[in-house]
């Protein structure tokens, strides 16, 4: 699938800060599942592209005096394969697959959370892969997708209490579920084709957020991605930009300011399927 993605991230202050430092995570990078074309950012300030210890390419932003409002910008082009959610090992993987096994503020196993991966302890040591899947269609039908329900702030067991958040919340929950029963795990932002198009373009734009979901490694597989939100494994619909322990290590923006007062943060991010589906030039044709 040949898509382009714009995304636009907007501050807005209640007065100008005297200076803003951002921390961009943006970038995909071509992998087993996506080759990247031309991507751009488009931010005041200087941008300093780096690696960090993921792996993940970032870039720093650096704007004195950036005004009553500040906006970053996204454009390029992925292309997609379906790998049935499978990554093999990689020499680009930055980690031993043991630190993946460490508890964070945001993915610690609660007695909850625990005591729900356990029924599935003995099926992911017999096939690591089907308990996994299993566990994944749990949690899909256990937490309800509820916009609104949670923030960035909210914790796997938070939100597992309460039954209810959106893609970072389940991709916390599996994390946790995962590390609980010894499976290195770790988080995954990017964005999700819908297929909800609207007039623009062969397959016309898809309107949405960020997307989020988490990966664990099968030793004979690599990394497998499982997003319990949708409660599939990741396919061709799916671009990987950044990975973490959690939404903290690989969130797409994150910064420090001076000044400013309040703010206020929106994002628009639209996709564009470029190639032509086979359903709707069939539909055309016809």
């Amino acid at each position: 699938m040949h898509l382009r993605i714009e995304s636009a991230t907007t501050y807005a202050y209640d007065r100008p800060p005297r200076h803003s430092t951002q921390y961009l995570r943006l970038t995909p990078q071509s992998g087993p599942g996506q080759t990247v074309g031309r991507w751009d950012i488009s931010a005041p300030g200087a941008l300093t592209a780096w690696n960090d210890m993921f792996g993940n390419r970032c870039h720093t932003l650096s704007v004195e005096r950036p005004g009553p409002a500040l906006e970053i910008a996204v454009a390029g082009t992925v292309e997609t394969r379906d790998t049935a959610g499978i990554l093999p090992p990689s020499p680009a993987d930055a980690l031993p697959d043991a630190v993946y096994l460490r508890d964070t503020g945001y993915t610690g196993a609660d007695h909850g959370i625990a005591d729900f991966a356990e029924p599935w302890r003995d099926a992911c040591r017999a096939d690591r892969l089907a308990g996994l899947h299993e566990l994944m269609t749990a949690i899909h039908a256990e937490i309800a997708y509820v916009e609104g329900a949670t923030s960035v702030l909210t914790t796997a067991g938070e939100a597992f209490a309460e039954r209810r958040g959106v893609c970072q919340d389940h991709a916390h929950i599996l994390i946790a579920a995962a590390r609980s029963l010894g499976i290195p795990a770790r988080y995954v932002s990017g964005y999700l084709w819908t297929g909800e198009t609207g007039e623009t373009g062969a397959g016309g734009a898809a309107f949405s957020a960020s997307h989020a979901w988490a990966e664990c490694r099968i030793e004979e597989l690599g990394w497998v991605s499982f997003d319990p939100a949708n409660g599939v494994c990741a396919n061709d619909a799916y671009v990987r930009v950044a990975v973490g322990f959690d939404y903290a290590t690989a969130c797409p923006v994150r910064g420090v300011r001076t000044g400013g007062g309040g703010e206020r943060m929106t994002t628009e991010i639209r996709l564009f399927r470029e190639d032509e589906p086979a359903i709707l030039q069939a539909e055309r044709e016809a």
